[in-house]
């Protein structure tokens, strides 16, 4: 029984030491597999974080190249036409490479269609051009460079106080006959200077679109306690009677005529007085 047992351990433990081996070698394998999947992983995000810090850096260089496309945009307002304003638009480039053209892009802020204007030279990195906007929209615009590279710059707004003259200050609200308008003449004029094209020279209210009120200058003086006079109040009225809007008063414009002969025309219906 005896000379059965050596020979039965010997197998065991070559069973053993065989199975221990082939686990090992295994183990080995998937170590080494591991190893590979890791470096190609590595490898994998070192690649991606590549093109994401380029992506990041050609982002920024453009949104960059857009805030420094411009030095300076200005508007001038030339005249009105029927239903608007004659506007000249002046841009001036921080740099241009040759055979560029300069395009001044603009729409309706409550749109997405963009209208264009070519831009003439006028210095070195001037240019200039002319566009015609509506009395009752807000825009936005932007500089658009084409060449061998297109550029643009960022879209900002174009809002009417960029050219017009400020307006007065506007307040009214519902009474017993119809509507009281009053509308603050807030400007300061120089009474040393010569020529007064901003000052305004009428005030008119539009109701409902259809009918118009002359408004009536009238000057209030200001006493402090001492009943020392200290300044004016210089204000447009108008009483508009029930009959002129109905039952609903859908529109309310205010229509300022400058001594330019300049004419600004806004809707004021949201400016009721509490």
């Amino acid at each position: 029984m005896r000379k059965y047992i050596i020979p039965g351990v010997g197998v065991i433990f070559c069973s053993i030491l065989i199975y221990q081996t082939y686990t090992l070698n295994t183990i080995k394998e998937e170590l080494a597999n591991i190893k590979s999947d890791n470096m190609t992983l590595q490898e994998e995000v070192s690649s991606l974080s590549d093109d994401l810090s380029s992506q990041i850096e050609s982002t920024l260089y453009e949104e960059l190249g857009k805030s420094h496309l411009t030095k300076d945009v200005s508007f001038k307002l030339n005249k009105n036409t029927h239903n608007g304003y004659d506007i000249t638009v002046r841009a001036e480039l921080s740099e241009l490479k040759e055979n560029s053209k300069i395009l001044f892009m603009y729409k309706d802020m409550n749109s997405n269609d963009w209208q264009k204007l070519g831009l003439k030279k006028e210095g070195e990195l001037t240019y200039t051009g002319k566009i015609n906007l509506l009395y009752d929209k807000d825009y936005q615009y932007k500089i658009v460079v084409k060449g061998d590279k297109s550029q643009s710059s960022d879209i900002e707004d174009l809002y009417k106080y960029l050219f017009m003259t400020t307006s007065p200050d506007v307040s009214w609200n519902y009474n017993d006959e119809g509507i009281h308008f009053s509308a603050s003449d807030n400007v300061d004029y120089d009474e040393n200077q010569t020529s007064h094209e901003d000052k305004i020279k009428s005030v008119e209210v539009i109701v409902n679109k259809e009918k118009t009120y002359k408004c009536e200058y009238k000057e209030e003086s200001l006493s402090n306690d001492n009943d020392e006079m200290v300044d004016k109040l210089k204000y447009y009225e108008a009483n508009i009677p029930k009959k002129a809007y109905g039952n609903k008063l859908n529109s309310l414009k205010m229509k300022v005529t400058y001594e330019s002969g300049i004419v600004n025309i806004e809707e004021v219906i949201d400016k009721q007085s509490e």
